[in-house]
Parts: C-alpha cells; structure tokens; sequence
C-alpha cells in the first residue's frame, strides 16, 4: 500500500509539469542576441565629443516578421552623442551550410535592420560602417561582431 500511494502522490505533483511541457509552444526563438562589444567610432568631434558608439543585435526566427533560418540584425545607438547619419552593413556566414552574404541595413539611422536569409545554423556575423557625425566628414566605425544560432 505504501509505494502505491508514494506512486499516485508523484503523478499528483509531476502531472502540471508534465501537461505544461506538453502545451508549451514547440520552437520559439531565442531572444534578440547583441554582438560583441559596441561598434566603436573614434577621432570624430561631435557635440564635444571625440566618440560616439552604436550597439547592434541579431534575432533570430521563428518571430513574427522573421521566419526559421533568418535573422533579423538590427542597430540602436548605445552611448551619445547619437551620430547624423551612417551606413551600416553586416557580412555573415553559415558554418553548418556554407552560406554568406552581404547586406546594408534600412531605415532612419541609428535605428537600422534587416532580416536576411542565413539558412538554419550557427551563423557569425559582423556589423560594419561608416558614420557622419554631421559636424566632420564620414568616420569609419570599428567592426564588431557576434554569434547567432539560425
């Protein structure tokens, strides 16, 4: 009698885990990753300032927008002062499929992304550009990079 009701006292306890796992939605993606450290942008005077940094993530599918085997790279500015204007580009490549690939990112600077089609894998990307901090000519910003599973 005593291991029958230590059996039924488990499944008691253990079915809401077990009904949860269960419902749970099958597949969700992973939160948006950032890459390394800042894209670093010196020697530019703006606003009394000689640097300006821009953050960047990577989110990958299935999210609303970005289906399985793409990632959406994405840009935000991570310490003022915010630049005027930049182009920002991330190169990528599949290590499990082989694929690269190139592409500018859209919209009004800083706030720039792009869901480009990666194949499902482990994908290492880099963001690059080149900045306008609107008082001095066009900066290069140092690369920075990050790792994303696709």
């Amino acid at each position: 009698m005593g291991a029958r009701r230590t059996t039924l006292r488990i499944l008691t306890l253990a079915t809401p885990a077990v009904v949860a796992l269960l419902v749970a939605a099958p597949g969700q993606a992973l939160p948006p990753h950032p890459f390394g450290p800042p894209a670093l942008t010196i020697g530019c005077p703006n606003q009394g300032s000689l640097m300006s940094l821009t953050g960047a993530t990577g989110q990958s599918g299935p999210e609303p927008g970005i289906n399985p085997g793409q990632i959406r790279f994405q840009t935000f500015p991570a310490a003022p002062p915010i630049p005027a204007a930049g182009q920002v580009t991330v190169a990528w490549v599949n290590f499990d499929t082989g694929q690269t690939g190139i592409a500018d990112l859209e919209g009004a600077y800083p706030y720039y992304s792009k869901t480009v089609d990666t194949g499902r894998g482990n994908v290492m990307a880099m963001v690059f550009g080149s900045i306008n901090l609107g008082s001095m000519p066009l900066c290069q910003s140092n690369p920075t990079f990050g790792n994303f599973i696709a």
